[in-house]
């Protein structure tokens, strides 16, 4: 199994021979007195079991009870060990591109990607300078403004939403008029994490699905083997027999007038993905407390109190 990284945190590689170095990033979460490590740069020369487990470990140590997010199993077994505890937040789409049984794009997706490959084109962008990610984020904010989104408040620190901390972008413009665009994360040597999908309301049919299928295809030529198109979350499955029917949290009826989890499970859905659990992790168990502290931090009670009392403008 591949190595990575929580869902947000980025990694870098490093000169042979030099040890590991963790620049996180957190805020603290007054009503459970714990710390919310959301996102970190680590820089290696690669990442096995052993590594990942003295990073998660020192920051335990250097911080008072952190609370990670978008942990895997993977990540949940290997600090259980260490006494960990863990809770389900969501599910996670995975695409596994090596292997015996490697993804491939079904009829469907590739149908939807030669209309919209007809109606514009695609650039890909690996911003180096803070030239290039402000010449980005100007687009971005202007996208933002002509997307479905446009008044809604944004969320904080649940993804990484400045291109600085991305790897990769890809962008869609017809007319010479930006129309979508999708950012990229490397969490880990052979991994990559979708941070940011954005469409305009005018955009082409199939324009994500172009998009994310080009990601793909260079992913896969440039050596990764797991491309993760993200967290849907207030859904888990009760069973393996159910996979393609999630069950829904008291949090996702509770935040559904500002969020459709559903609408964005069956977007991905559209990839046929490895749906697996995704988990808050923390040194300490993880009560109601802590989760209020999330949403109050990344600014869900802003969105939720928009969408109650603009629901004319949904």
């Amino acid at each position: 199994m591949t190595t990575r990284l929580p869902l947000s945190w980025s990694f870098q590689f490093s000169d042979h021979g030099i040890e590991p170095t963790v620049d996180p990033e957190s805020i603290w979460l007054p009503s459970s007195r714990r710390r919310w490590v959301h996102s970190a740069l680590v820089r290696a020369e690669g990442l096995d079991e052993l590594n990942l487990k003295e990073i998660l470990l020192e920051l335990a140590e250097n911080r008072t009870h952190p609370v990670l997010r978008g942990c895997g199993p993977e990540h949940r077994a290997l600090m259980a060990r260490e006494g960990w505890h863990s809770r389900q937040t969501g599910i996670e789409a995975t695409l596994i591109l090596d292997g015996p049984a490697p993804w491939y794009p079904s009829r469907s997706l590739r149908e939807l990607e030669r209309r919209a490959r007809n109606k514009g084109r695609i650039e890909t962008l690996y911003p180096v300078n803070d030239k290039e990610w402000s010449w980005l984020g100007s687009h971005l904010k202007e996208l933002r403004l002509r997307s479905h989104y446009s008044h809604r408040p944004s969320l904080d620190h649940l993804f990484l939403s400045e291109p600085s901390g991305w790897d990769q972008c890809l962008l869609f413009w017809r007319n010479h008029s930006l129309k979508a665009v999708v950012g990229w994360s490397r969490n880990g040597p052979r991994s990559r994490h979708l941070e940011v999908l954005m469409r305009s309301r005018d955009a082409p049919v199939g324009t994500m699905e172009a998009l994310i299928l080009e990601s793909i295809r260079m992913a896969r030529a440039e050596g990764v083997s797991n491309v993760s198109l993200g967290e849907v979350p207030f859904l888990h499955f009760r069973d393996a027999a159910h996979h393609r029917n999630p069950a829904r949290y008291a949090s996702y009826f509770f935040m559904r007038p500002a969020f459709s989890s559903m609408g964005l499970f069956r977007f991905k859905e559209k990839f046929r993905p490895n749906w697996t659990p995704l988990y808050l992790l923390g040194d300490k168990r993880i009560h109601s407390i802590v989760l209020f502290d999330l949403f109050w931090q990344s600014g869900c009670h802003r969105l939720l109190g928009y969408c109650l009392t603009h629901r004319s403008n949904r």
